[in-house]
């Protein structure tokens, strides 16, 4: 990029005398504005309440062109793909802008409308077409996606394993065919460190069998499920027993059969009883086990 000597930050008023000088900010101080701006933002706040720095990375993006060319690269951090069209897009801008590629920190696969579940047959484009071409990729987020079986072929998402220093891997409003997907794609990550599920349904409904565990779960330090399949659960307490957690959040639905929720998540929470050090649980309570007898059988088990 090349840099100009400053940045003009207010235009000249009309009538003003030809000599006033027009306020300007050196270009090194708007970089270090904006620099520490993109600091601000957390790859994984999203999840929780947003994005409150991203939308003022943006604005600054829109003040004028230099602006524009200082926050380019803090912009694509975090990149979304949406269809094979995207993945295709991000390739060609790969080649164009090599500087590109030690940028990228979070790829986030999803459907092609926010909101609803669609099939991500892109997933493996991405991990096939881009493999080592992103060495800094530290995040992959799966969201608002339907993994449908046939529509991504394994042997594609073994290329995940080629992004090296990937530690985290998120799951979100994601319907999954059988909970082999997952433990597939857990495989193909050698250094994640941090799996997180949070609304994760399953069309398989059988006991999940310890065999298909990922290779590479005991590496599993930080684990968090938040209304998944009980499938998708039980997937969690087998790597819990072959792991050595030591952050868990779990989220619990204790609705028409509290009884069932409660003891699946017990397993759990036994499961990691001897390396856990923190343990953080979240009780969602429809309206029919709003009583204070659900709510202190399920507390009183947790404790």
């Amino acid at each position: 990029m090349d840099r100009v000597e400053s940045i003009t930050t207010a235009s000249e008023p009309e009538g003003a005398s030809p000599g006033l000088s027009i306020p300007q900010l050196p270009v090194d101080v708007c970089e270090q504005i904006i620099g520490h701006i993109a600091t601000r933002v957390d790859l994984g706040y999203r999840f929780m309440s947003g994005e409150p720095h991203l939308p003022t990375l943006t604005s600054c993006a829109l003040v004028c062109q230099d602006w524009y060319y200082l926050t380019w690269y803090h912009l694509r951090q975090r990149i979304y793909l949406r269809g094979r069209n995207d993945v295709l897009s991000l390739s060609k801008t790969l080649r164009a802008k090599p500087r590109l590629h030690e940028v990228i920190q979070q790829v986030i696969i999803s459907g092609a409308s926010p909101g609803e579940r669609q099939p991500i047959r892109h997933l493996g484009t991405f991990a096939a077409m881009l493999a080592g071409k992103a060495p800094r990729l530290l995040w992959i987020t799966i969201e608002d996606a339907e993994w449908t079986i046939g529509s991504v072929r394994m042997e594609d998402i073994g290329f995940l394993g080629v992004f090296s220093y990937i530690d985290s891997l998120h799951l979100s409003n994601v319907t999954l065919s059988s909970v082999a997907q997952l433990s597939h794609l857990v495989s193909a990550l050698p250094r994640l460190r941090n799996l997180k599920c949070f609304n994760v349904s399953c069309l398989q409904k059988q006991q999940v069998s310890s065999a298909s565990l990922p290779l590479n779960c005991a590496n599993l330090v930080d684990l968090e499920l938040r209304w998944v399949a009980p499938a998708v659960e039980d997937l969690f307490v087998h790597i819990s027993r072959a792991s050595r957690v030591r952050n868990l959040v779990h989220g619990v639905d204790v609705g028409f059969d509290p009884s069932s929720a409660v003891s699946r998540s017990q397993t759990l929470l036994d499961a990691s009883s001897t390396s856990a050090e923190a343990v953080e649980l979240h009780l969602y309570l429809s309206s029919s086990a709003r009583d204070g007898g659900a709510i202190d059988a399920t507390v009183g088990k947790f404790s």
